[in-house]
């Protein structure tokens, strides 16, 4: 949440793995159990592009809150463009084994990287990164609507300092896209372009015994389900 509009970015997106916490300047959804992982995936994709990024600084000061976040508009994704964005995503997501179930939901056993199979991070470095990041941000801006000038005065406002070939790369790739169009993209830049995403809502990493409670009381109730954590979380 603390993020300025003269900062760097603004947007910061992420998808946790399993067993983090996060403290009281990050803001993170309530109900992760209520939408499809590849959603969440998606939305890290867009948010994180430079036009959304754009859109955000004209509102943000100091935090960035979800008073800012909901009027901002977000991109209209094609069904074969959220695909690519969400295969883009989760490879740039997993960096570490904490994130192979992420991977194992999405792609399964599928591995079509030039690396020995389910080796983390699945890309490694600025410069495998940023040309997946530059894909990203391409197709981001195109659903935008945005023209090259456009997209090219967006990239001109961020200061680039943690890679300086990024608007370069992005024009690159968006005029690459605008050339020879969606399709011919995919096949090119996504490796896992015939996967379908994982529409299935999230399965929980452990389950946890309910405690039952005769008692209309919430005291009460927050009550046992501490004392319900406490019993059963190991130790």
């Amino acid at each position: 949440m603390i993020a300025r509009s003269t900062d760097e970015r603004t947007a910061i997106f992420t998808v946790l793995p399993p067993g983090i916490l996060a403290n009281g300047s990050a803001a993170i959804e309530k109900a992760p159990w209520d939408r499809p992982t590849t959603s969440a995936i998606l939305l890290t994709a867009l948010a994180n592009s430079f036009p959304f990024d754009w859109l955000l600084r004209l509102r943000v000061a100091a935090n960035v809150t979800f008073n800012f976040l909901d009027p901002t508009p977000a991109a209209h994704l094609s069904p074969e463009s959220s695909i690519l964005c969400s295969h883009f995503a989760v490879r740039l997501l997993c960096n570490h084994i904490g994130y192979a179930l992420l991977w194992h939901e999405q792609l399964g056993e599928v591995w079509r990287e030039p690396k020995p199979p389910f080796t983390w991070p699945v890309l490694e470095g600025d410069v495998e990164r940023w040309a997946v990041r530059a894909a990203i941000d391409a197709v981001v801006a195109d659903a935008y609507g945005l023209n090259r000038d456009q997209y090219a005065h967006v990239l001109s406002t961020f200061s680039h300092k943690s890679y300086p070939k990024a608007p370069d790369l992005c024009l690159a790739r968006f005029d690459e896209l605008k050339s020879i169009g969606l399709e011919s993209f995919t096949r090119k830049y996504d490796p896992y372009w015939d996967i379908a995403p994982n529409e299935n809502l999230p399965q929980p990493v452990i389950e946890l015994p309910q405690i039952e409670s005769n008692t209309e009381d919430p005291k009460v109730q927050v009550q046992g389900r501490a004392r319900q954590r406490e019993l059963e979380l190991p130790q």
